[in-house]
């Protein structure tokens, strides 16, 4: 597998965890999540550590670790096969009509970002009926996606909210730059490296359903942003300045990347012919969530009792 180098307010706070160099505060920020899952879902519990697991180290080499702590996203070749993107395309397909555009404007001032055209995105992709939900749930535990995830978020990760598609048209309005920021207090978003451990925050997967070639635009990643100690500039926020700083990330359809919430990335104006498709999935360390909705009261969807039990694993509220 070959590596390549290379948000929103929060105010609720949600508990802490005390770590060897002090104490956190993690908080929530305005984000739809999947409610509570009441009890008896989960099947047996894991024996949980924070950090590393035995899983990751086995797993994710000495390079990758470096790589992903450097530049804060791994690029990870293959990781689909061609009949899992063709799978997600059909299902997608036999559901265009839920394909809207979406009511935020991404680009929000940037005028090099700006256009009529909307982004796509569509939700709820796990409650389809079978056989279209399948590959959808078989991406929470993609095999060979597990590995890092355990070793950037620890035993126990868990779906911080609900996965995304997101489709561009040629000329589709990108998304501006955000994140960014080393051991931010909010640990809902941070990363740091301590005593021999990764610690991060929300951490992301995209999943490309479609190839993404030099000057095609979309996902793009500040390398190294995730370190940076000063808040982000304007004009690169906008990127109307300092595009040098911005690297394009070139994918083939089946490629997966992983970042760090921390790191600054946005997306550029799609430039293609064909129509972008990204799957996004958010997870983040098993104590801790990005996104709101928790509540002793709620329940999850009829849907979640009919996934296997590792898939449901990973729907857990934050310390379940």
């Amino acid at each position: 597998m070959d590596v390549i180098l290379g948000s929103q307010s929060s105010t609720l706070s949600i508990g802490s965890c005390n770590f060897p160099f002090g104490t956190f505060v993690f908080s929530r920020a305005e984000y739809r999540i999947f409610p509570r899952l009441a009890g008896g879902h989960f099947g047996g519990r894991h024996q949980l550590v924070y950090g590393v697991n035995q899983k990751g180290l086995d797993a994710v080499n000495d390079d990758e670790k470096y790589l992903f702590d450097l530049a804060g996203y791994l690029v990870l070749r293959q990781v689909l096969t061609p009949e899992d993107v063709a799978r997600c395309n059909e299902a997608i397909d036999c559901h265009q009509e839920q394909l809207v555009p979406h009511e935020r404007r991404f680009e929000g001032e940037s005028k090099a970002l700006t256009s009529p055209i909307r982004q796509l995105w569509l939700e709820g992709m796990m409650a389809w009926e079978r056989p279209y939900c399948e590959p959808f749930r078989e991406l929470l535990v993609q095999p060979k996606i597990q590995p890092y995830l355990s070793e950037i978020l620890g035993g126990g990760y868990r779906l911080d909210h609900e996965p995304s598609l997101v489709a561009m048209e040629k000329g589709c309005a990108g998304h501006y730059m955000h994140g960014g920021g080393v051991e931010r207090l909010d640990f809902s978003q941070t990363y740091m490296y301590k005593q021999g451990r990764i610690f991060c925050g929300m951490t992301v997967v995209e999943f490309m359903l479609a190839d993404e070639g030099p000057g095609d635009g979309g996902l793009a990643i500040v390398p190294g942003g995730h370190k940076s100690n000063f808040p982000l500039p304007r004009g690169l926020h906008h990127y109307e300045e300092y595009q040098d700083y911005v690297k394009e990330i070139h994918c083939k359809a089946g490629d997966a990347v992983i970042f760090s919430e921390a790191t600054t990335h946005g997306t550029l104006k799609w430039q293609a012919e064909h129509q972008r498709r990204t799957l996004i999935y958010r997870y983040s360390p098993r104590f801790q969530a990005l996104a709101r909705g928790f509540h002793a009261d709620m329940s999850y969807p009829a849907y979640v009792e009919d996934m296997t039990g590792e898939q449901r694993q990973l729907m857990r509220p934050p310390g379940g």
